[in-house]
């Protein structure tokens, strides 16, 4: 089940799975202010109060990747493609799922405050 609610929180979010270098021929929007390595904490949706270390990684050239060390002992990873606008970041994970949240950077970008669909905010710092 956590790695259903890691899918469903992110969109997030990054090592990563092959594709075209050059986003100009696919026509995918990336916001290089979210290029990056980004760290956070995270917390399970069964209401365990389980919580994971996770790792998010985009890279320029729209793939990602997404590490979770739960403090449980388990982890969990996933790589897929991202794309965003201005507010919003799209995930396409390589098992076909897509998670789409709304984010807000600060601190000079080096903050990035997520907000869920299910209204769950994350704060995530740049690595």
């Amino acid at each position: 089940m956590k790695k259903l609610i890691l899918l469903t929180f992110v969109f997030t979010l990054f090592a990563c799975s092959g594709g075209d270098d050059d986003n100009s021929n696919n026509q995918v929007s990336i916001n290089d202010d979210l290029v990056g390595v980004w760290s956070g904490t995270i917390t399970d949706s069964e209401g365990t109060g389980s919580t994971a270390d996770q790792t998010l990684t985009f890279v320029s050239n729209g793939t990602c990747a997404v590490f979770n060390d739960w403090d449980t002992g388990e982890t969990y990873s996933a790589t897929g493609t991202w794309s965003s606008t201005e507010s919003t970041v799209t995930v396409n994970w390589d098992d076909g799922n897509t998670d789409t949240a709304d984010y807000e950077l600060s601190n000079n970008n080096n903050t990035c405050v997520i907000t869920r669909s299910d209204g769950v905010i994350i704060i995530y710092t740049r690595m």
